[in-house]
């Protein structure tokens, strides 16, 4: 919390106590104070987005620790649609706690850094000022008039994990503004965060979701001749002839899931017609599908996260065959059909995949 607070008077030198309280508060509690209802939340940003038109500030989307980030309403000039970064913020107010015991741990922090000389004010002075705060109960509080005369403040705060696929909000709703309906592949290294980019895709978008790893090959159909091929280890054909073929009709599609576990096909499920259609997992970019794509997205994490995000989730056996087996045909892949190459990557090393 130290670095950013820093990084923020470093980028906003106008910054005032007040400021640096409220991006402390914004840290541990969020935005969640100003939201009644997502319809008054949605008018209020448009409203400011009018005054808002043709700015550009020097980041759109930046940390401000505790897990959120404010994203500028400016993205809306890039192409983000008002309706999703409403969503984003409303569903981050939501969904962020905080308490007072961490708050206050901010808060000493920042007296701290202002005893050390790291700060431009006093000691005395920080800890007036957070006597009267205190006193108050410690409510959220509005930028200074001097932070607001410099750099006229216009954001909403989201959580990380909204954040950090920025770059595919302002990619879809860019789309989703010139085509009836898209169809989106999400492809990449295992244990990079196809899956979760995915679910949180389908949180904001209320689109359908598929899953490749409903389409692995099933045991009769693992012959040598299938197995050397790259690329060989879903059942491409049944995709094609389940989903993508039928993605135009109006009524919808079924479509029957393999279960790992039993290795045979499983249940059914039902979807409706859907504007935004997703397919996440790998081998989703098949050369066999054809070039149907509206965008692509590559996740791709370091080798060694990679390595220790499958120990954390499957296991120190499983680990060795990922090792041995699936990481290997997966970078064949990867390179004989340029798959990083033409998809937008999305770089996902974070501690914690949200």
């Amino acid at each position: 919390m130290k670095e950013i607070l820093l990084e923020h008077f470093h980028r906003y030198p106008q910054m005032q106590l007040q400021d640096a309280v409220k991006l402390l508060y914004q840290s541990e509690f969020g935005g969640g104070h100003m939201v009644t209802s997502p319809e008054k939340s949605l008018k209020s940003l448009e409203d400011e987005w009018k005054g808002c038109k043709g700015r550009k500030p020097p980041v759109v989307c930046e940390s401000i620790g505790g897990g959120m980030h404010r994203i500028y309403i400016d993205a809306l000039n890039e192409g983000l649609s008002p309706d999703t970064l409403n969503r984003l913020f409303v569903e981050t107010a939501n969904g962020k706690g905080g308490t007072r015991e961490a708050f206050e741990k901010k808060l000493t922090l920042l007296v701290q850094c202002c005893e050390q000389g790291e700060l431009p004010y006093e000691k005395a002075q920080a800890e007036v000022y957070l006597d009267l705060y205190r006193s108050r109960g410690c409510p959220p509080v509005s930028h200074s008039a001097c932070y607001c005369e410099a750099y006229h403040p216009a954001y909403r705060v989201v959580a990380d994990c909204y954040a950090r696929y920025y770059e595919a909000f302002v990619k879809i709703d860019q789309a989703l503004a010139e085509k009836e309906m898209l169809l989106i592949s999400i492809d990449g290294m295992c244990a990079a965060g196809k899956s979760t980019m995915g679910r949180i895709l389908q949180s904001v978008y209320s689109c359908n979701l598929f899953h490749m790893d409903d389409f692995f090959l099933q045991p009769h159909q693992r012959t040598p001749k299938r197995m050397n091929q790259v690329g060989s280890n879903v059942d491409y054909e049944r995709f094609k002839e389940e989903i993508l073929d039928h993605l135009g009709e109006r009524e919808g599609l079924e479509y029957q899931v393999y279960d790992c576990k039993t290795q045979t096909l499983d249940h059914f499920v039902k979807t409706s017609w859907n504007r935004l259609n997703i397919v996440e997992g790998s081998y989703s970019q098949h050369p066999y599908f054809g070039d149907i794509w509206d965008l692509r997205f590559f996740c791709e994490v370091s080798p060694a996260k990679q390595l220790n995000r499958i120990l954390a989730r499957n296991g120190e056996s499983m680990l060795e065959r990922f090792k041995q087996e699936w990481i290997p045909k997966e970078n064949d892949y990867f390179a004989a059909f340029g798959i990083r190459e033409k998809s937008i990557r999305m770089e996902n090393n974070a501690e914690k995949i949200c």
